[in-house]
């Protein structure tokens, strides 16, 4: 029974952009990332490949970071509006009072559509899904096995960390569950 095995081959590419797909830890600069269009068989297109990874690296942890500020702020304002609806609550006159005998209205829970629809959360969604997408992409760079596009996501993702995570309020925040 014959089979092909070559996994780096392609008809449609020339033999120059033909990298083979290596399955244990390696550190050639020839490599085939991602998709089929994104062929490094140069050093140099290696070397830029490398550094667009960490640069992609780096900007996930970025992006982390906007969604807990963004998530912060939500939180700030909401408590922000219900402490404001409780000072007019508590200030309002008793009855008989100097000022209108128009009731203020109760603060009203917002419904779980509300809730769904709100502006805040669909761009908090949005943000997750591109997390969850670069996330993944990170994920299959890494499982290349090269040595290079390995420590380019991992010092991507380290200095990444270095500039954005220590600005965590709560030590307890998890690195899964914005």
């Amino acid at each position: 029974m014959d089979h092909d095995h070559d996994h780096g081959s392609d008809d449609s590419t020339s033999t120059a952009k033909s990298c083979p797909m290596i399955m244990v830890f390696h550190a050639g600069h020839c490599e085939r990332i991602l998709w089929r269009g994104w062929v490094a068989s140069t050093v140099t297109e290696f070397v830029l490949s490398a550094l667009a990874i960490f640069l992609v690296s780096f900007l996930y942890e970025a992006l982390k970071f906007l969604r807990q500020q963004l998530a912060r702020r939500a939180a700030r304002r909401e408590s922000e509006q219900l402490a404001a609806e409780q000072r007019r609550k508590n200030e309002a006159p008793a009855a008989g009072g100097c000022c209108s005998e128009t009731p203020l209205a109760e603060p009203r829970e917002q419904t779980y559509w509300q809730r769904l629809l709100a502006s805040s959360h669909i761009v908090q969604s949005l943000l997750n899904l591109l997390q969850i997408v670069i996330s993944y992409l990170l994920m299959l760079i890494f499982m290349t096995f090269n040595y290079w596009l390995c420590l380019a996501v991992i010092l991507g993702l380290g200095l990444g960390y270095f500039f954005f995570g220590w600005n965590k309020k709560n030590p307890d925040e998890s690195e899964c569950c914005p």
